[in-house]
């Protein structure tokens, strides 16, 4: 047992001394006690001046229950005697068990103590510590107490001494004083009594605040969506949020050197309470690691409780202390209920035995406070932390399994790479722009010290800002401002931009930036410089400029002119969303996943979790998407309820490391699947007789392509039929849009109504936001499943598209890919559009059946047959190229899930955070104790998927370690027709506990692989339309995980031994060659600027 040293004094007199330094004193010398200083001639009378509710409840009665009658009376005092009557009142006793809850005096019990001097449990005086959680802190950063970054803000009466203090409120942080705190974060109130605690959230997360509140029937917590703006009225404290992954600990303490821990499932993912069916909460108990005994015995000491609560967040490898509650007990636990009353009852008797020596005169006054307090703590032969104890169970039932080959095993791991869900079309436009407006909005948002000349708006802030620029630029072209109508007759002038379409472009950017709620999460504007103007003061103070191209400015010949920009290509990007029907996917994915991949179905992985036995983390890129899925799948594998941003901020890790891992990177992948596009391009409009092709083509990679096209039959004669259902749905949606203008017009004019030009235009943000929020019905369940049926006259004319979008975004939508699809000049096709109209005729088909287009199954035929023959030849044409590139995509995740699996085999045999067995009962129906299953989640987008699969599939040549993919299952791939929404790999790990621990296959490998949502879109099933495909075994028979683990290192190797050689080439480029590079780059964009100009044009 580890001593401690009270940092007081020693002192002389017993009477101020509490039962806590008694504990904490350790025996340091054996002196014998005759039995005679045993004897009382009367009870010792326990008084428990505490509230009835509390004197009274279970936890309370069953410790004092267990206190012997023979010793102890227990009296307790009653509310009436502690709010009426005075402390002199009061009846007297030895031992003074009082602790504070609302309504007590705690005053009153102070002055009890000052008056009588009895044997003190919880130090009293302290108490008045734990009602401000700013003084809870500053003594847990006095004790080297580890805790959240935090920072007080001080609004409290002047004559606490305490300065007030002003807060800086920003979109996404607060500031105060020179401390900085992000969102997410969690403001506190300084009183200790107030659990009104709230969490906010970033915009880029979708925002909102969650409220914490002291639990009220089945809740803890609700989420608010439209709270972003902190409290201003009151002192709180604010502090970093720390993602525990869904669970709390919280740690009780009867001394210095016991510490009973329980964990909990944390209010802030979803607020519901889990309950067990005599309707308490589920906690678990769970093992403290060393240095979290040594946090609760600083805590204890330090607030002077011998009985304790406090709370733990555990964070990666680090505990945080957020909380100390005080007098605390656990609940629903025998044996946490026979070890308080025996250790109160061990550390009573001591005191007891003190306080008599010290008044007799058989040490004499020279006997100092250590060793009498030594004398008391002798003999005391207790393992005081309840996590020393041997625990026998017997453990070999539990999480096992029987494998095909008849053997007992245990599941170990899981991962699981898994695609985004249902989402609505990607979308983009690029326009230049030169306006005042925007130029000055661009050197505003520009840092003068970035080395970056493109400027990315995500923040909300920045995006409202944005909007305005665009409203006032409408507003002035419907107004007519002379100004701004000069400014375009001189565009029109000089670079024959007609006005109309310039406008147009404005109306785009508005419609996009407010029909929907804007969010950092869902789209993204992007400036570029293209040109600058060069100013240069004279003699005579005249400024006179200069125009300088890119080129020019990269190589710094401007002779010290002042830069300014004059033109930038402004690159709206939206779209891309996960739909409800991609969440609802995503949901019942997890929920699956829970039931099928864990034995003991899907209560087992619950209990798995909530018991510190599944170590669980989610990984996501970057993309918004992407995040939702995960956040939905975790809603559904862990059974939770409520808005997702809660758990997608408390459950989904997104730093930078997980990004790169799960999002593309690196210059030489990206070169290689350019340079792969093009080929495609190149051999695909060679002709359109793939059998010829296929027969008579010298070249490898053209008979690649002619294999993977014969199925199409045709392909640039299909690509001619596509482009003109392309242009059927434009006119089709066109004729819509005229109808509903024209029956708009009727209306008004049989209502005598004016006319206004700007008519529906000019909803303010603030009601889209709004209307966001509150959406409805329809977009609450966006999808039209089967068949168009009939509609009446009014039903028809006022259709709209699902999910915000309008008739107008819905027809630019199909005119931009009509445009971009085909090009006229040279007579070709853009291949590159086939996986977007892919995805839009799935998107219309699927979500807007109820507009009733026509040639919807024809176009998605095509379509389809194209992409899932061109799309996977993206990423490799042959073998070679494909294990190129999927090497170096996805080099970074697979030193992830060898690592993952590395520890999966026994790197790391103990988790860190562990059950604690002799503490679980049969009300926790847990079978395996000891057993512990580690899960990782990765989320990602099609190309890691493709990426991977060819991986693992196509073995390099000079590779002594053959592929993990059985034969079979290579040739049932090749039938897969696509990678689609949801598609996810699983990796399990099964351990063979019969087998030694040094022989590879103790541990069993299995690889799964689903397609995903697959199914016809069209079909007039319902639940099958967006049915997410079973996992089938695709692994060899017999592969162990350190097979697995060879080949991985093996693509790895060689993944960096190819990005060196390209650093090495890079490095040998000339600065010239460099520039003369990025001048055919530029060409190339400016004829995609040219082409994006046409495509504004025609807005």
């Amino acid at each position: 047992m580890q001593s401690f040293v009270p940092n007081s004094t020693n002192l002389t007199s017993f009477s101020t001394k509490s039962l806590l330094e008694i504990a904490a004193d350790p025996v340091s010398m054996d002196t014998s006690i005759p039995a005679s200083c045993f004897q009382s001639d009367r009870l010792y009378i326990v008084g428990i001046c505490a509230m009835e509710k509390k004197a009274h409840s279970l936890p309370m009665q069953a410790i004092l229950s267990r206190f012997p009658s023979d010793i102890f009376q227990v009296v307790i005092f009653g509310d009436h005697v502690i709010l009426n009557q005075t402390i002199d009142q009061w009846p007297v006793c030895d031992i003074f068990i009082s602790f504070y809850s609302t309504g007590f005096p705690l005053h009153k019990a102070q002055d009890y103590v000052n008056l009588h001097h009895p044997i003190v449990v919880n130090d009293v005086a302290k108490q008045s510590l734990l009602l401000d959680r700013r003084k809870v802190y500053q003594v847990l950063q006095q004790n080297s107490i580890p805790l959240p970054n935090h920072v007080f803000v001080n609004r409290d009466n002047p004559s606490n001494n305490i300065e007030n203090d002003q807060v800086l409120e920003y979109e996404d942080y607060i500031q105060v004083r020179d401390v900085r705190i992000s969102k997410p974060f969690v403001e506190k109130p300084v009183d200790g009594e107030n659990h009104n605690i709230y969490i906010y959230y970033p915009m880029n997360a979708g925002g909102g605040c969650k409220k914490l509140f002291r639990k009220i029937g089945s809740r803890s917590s609700i989420f608010d969506p439209q709270l972003n703006t902190i409290r201003r009225t009151g002192s709180f404290i604010y502090e970093e949020f720390q993602a525990t992954q869904g669970t709390d600990v919280k740690v009780y303490t009867v001394g210095p050197n016991y510490a009973h821990a329980e964990a909990r499932k944390s209010p802030v993912l979803d607020g519901r309470v889990l309950r067990d069916a005599d309707g308490k909460e589920i906690r678990y108990p769970v093992i403290l690691e060393p240095h979290e005994k040594e946090m609760a015995r600083k805590v204890c000491l330090a607030f002077g409780q011998t009985v304790c609560g406090f709370d733990i967040l555990r964070v990666r490898n680090k505990s945080l202390v957020c909380d100390v509650n005080g007098w605390s007990f656990v609940k629903n636990s025998e044996q946490y209920y026979d070890d308080c009353a025996m250790l109160l009852v061990k550390y009573l008797e001591r005191a007891l035995l003190l306080r008599k020596l010290a008044k007799t005169e058989l040490l004499g006054n020279q006997l100092e406070w250590r060793t009498l307090s030594a004398i008391a703590m002798n003999a005391m032969n207790l393992k005081f932390s309840v996590d020393e104890k041997k625990d026998t169970t017997d453990d070999t039932e539990g999480w096992s399994e029987t494998s095909s080959t008849g053997e007992q095993e245990e599941l170990r791991c899981v991962l699981a790479i898994i695609r985004h869900g249902d989402r609505t079309p990607k979308q983009k436009m690029k326009m230049l722009v030169c306006h005042p407006l925007f130029l000055h909005y661009f050197q505003k948002k520009s840092s003068s010290e970035s080395k970056k000349l493109d400027l990315k708006i995500k923040a909300v802030a920045d995006l409202e800002e944005l909007l305005q620029v665009s409203r006032d630029l409408i507003a002035k072209y419907d107004q007519r401002d002379p100004a701004f109508m000069e400014f375009l007759k001189e565009r029109k002038i000089q670079h024959g931009e007609d006005a109309n379409d310039r406008v147009q472009g404005y109306r785009t950017l508005c419609d996009v930036l407010q029909r929907w709620r804007i969010n950092g999460i869902n789209r993204k504007v992007q400036f570029k410089p293209k040109e600058y103007v060069y100013a240069n003061e004279n003699a005579n103070n005249e400024i006179s400029f200069i125009l300088a191209d890119d080129a020019t400015v990269r190589r710094g010949s401007t002779g010290g002119l002042r830069k300014r920009v004059s033109k930038l290509l402004l690159i709206l990007k939206w779209g891309g969303d996960l739909t409800h029907s991609g969440a609802e996917q995503a949901e019942a994915l997890g929920h699956k996943f829970r039931q099928t991949m864990y034995p003991g179905g899907g209560h087992g992985l619950i209990r798995l979790h909530s018991t510190y036995r599944h170590d669980l983390k989610i990984y996501t890129s970057d993309e918004g998407r992407v995040q939702k899925t995960a956040a939905m799948f975790a809603k559904g594998f862990l059974s939770l309820e409520g808005d997702i941003i809660p758990i997608l901020v408390g459950l989904v890790l997104k730093a930078k490391a997980e990004e790169n891992m799960l999002d593309q990177s690196g210059s030489s992948v990206q070169e290689t699947i350019m340079r792969v596009k093009q080929r495609l391009h190149r051999i695909i409009h060679l002709g359109d007789n793939c059998t010829e092709l296929l027969e008579h083509s010298s070249s490898r990679l053209i008979r690649s392509v002619a294999q993977a096209l014969i199925v199409v039959d045709q392909p640039v004669k299909k690509m001619e039929f596509m482009h003109k259902f392309l242009s059927n749905f434009r006119e089709q949606l066109t004729k819509m849009i005229q109808e509903k203008s024209m029956d708009k017009t009727s209306a008004k004019l049989n209502n005598g109504e004016k006319l206004s030009r700007n008519d529906g235009r000019r909803m303010s943000f603030e009601r889209a936001r709004s209307l966001s929020a509150n959406s409805s019905r329809r977009d609450q369940h966006p999808h039209v499943f089967g068949e168009c049926r009939p509609k009446n006259e009014k039903e028809t004319k006022f259709l709209e598209p699902c999910g915000r979008e309008t008739l107008e975004m819905m027809r630019e939508r199909w005119a931009k890919l009509c445009r971009d699809f085909y090009n006229r000049k040279r007579n070709t096709f853009d291949l590159s559009k086939i996986p977007d109209i892919h995805d839009c005729v799935r998107y219309d088909g699927l979500h807007n059946a109820h507009l009733c287009l026509k040639d919807v199954r024809e176009c998605l035929d095509i379509a389809a047959s194209l992409a899932h023959a061109l799309v996977p030849q993206e990423y490799g044409i042959d073998i070679d190229e494909k294990i190129q590139i999927g090497s170096a995509m996805c080099r970074t995740l697979l030193m992830k899930i060898v690592n993952d699996l590395d520890l999966a085999c026994g790197v790391d045999v103990n988790p860190t955070h562990r059950l604690n067995p002799n503490y679980a009962n049969d009300k926790h129906a847990i079978k395996s104790k000891h057993r512990s299953v580690r899960t990782r989640l990765y989320f990602t987008s099609e190309s890691h998927l493709h990426s991977l699969l060819n991986v693992l599939r196509y073995a390099r040549e000079d590779c002594s370690i053959q592929s993990p993919i059985s034969d079979e299952a290579k040739k049932a791939i090749e039938e897969i027709p696509e990678l689609c929404y949801m598609t996810h790999f699983v990796l399990r790990v099964f351990e063979r506990f019969q087998l030694d621990k040094n022989d590879p296959k103790r541990f069993r490998l299995e690889i799964s692989l689903s397609c995903g949502a697959a199914n016809d879109p069209l079909q007039q099933d319902n639940e099958k339309q967006l049915e997410v495909a079973p996992l089938r075994v695709i692994s060899r028979e017999g592969i162990t995980c350190q097979e697995l683990v060879d080949y991985l290192k093996d693509v790895i190797a060689f993944a960096e031994e190819g990005e060196a050689a390209f650093q090495a080439t890079s490095s040998l480029i000339s600065p010239e060659e460099e520039d003369s590079g990025k001048s055919d780059k530029k060409e190339s964009e400016s004829e995609l600027e040219a082409s994006d100009s046409d495509r504004v044009e025609n807005l």
